[in-house]
């Protein structure tokens, strides 16, 4: 798995887990492409609803992150308007990567790559 993949998966994997600091992960989150960001925070939106009591920390690390760095929302919002978000959008489902997300990230980063 090459260098660009590793860092994104570990920026998903830490804030799904509390394994880094809001601090570290947007170390991670400042280099990486819009539509990555956008889609790590998608996933953890979708897969830990505010609605469900086990999300509270996941939901928590997320809100931090976006309140606390306005420039990873801005970046966000780009990767929401990217032609692949759409591409993505129309063919495939989110929720069948919760169990999968390097899948997800190699899938996009190949794209983003090609």
């Amino acid at each position: 798995m090459d260098y660009e993949k590793k860092e994104s998966l570990r920026l998903l994997s830490g804030l799904e887990s509390g394994s880094m600091t809001t601090a570290d992960a947007y170390a991670i989150a400042e280099k990486r492409d819009p539509l990555i960001i956008y889609f790590v925070l998608r996933y953890l939106r979708e897969k830990y609803p505010p609605s469900l009591p086990a999300s509270s920390g996941v939901v928590g690390r997320v809100l931090e992150l976006t309140k606390t760095y306005d420039s990873l929302v801005k970046k966000s919002k780009q990767g929401e308007n990217d032609s692949l978000r759409q591409w993505f959008d129309e063919t495939y489902d989110l929720k069948s990567y919760f169990g999968q997300p390097e899948k997800l990230i190699e899938m996009l980063i190949d794209k983003i790559e090609s």
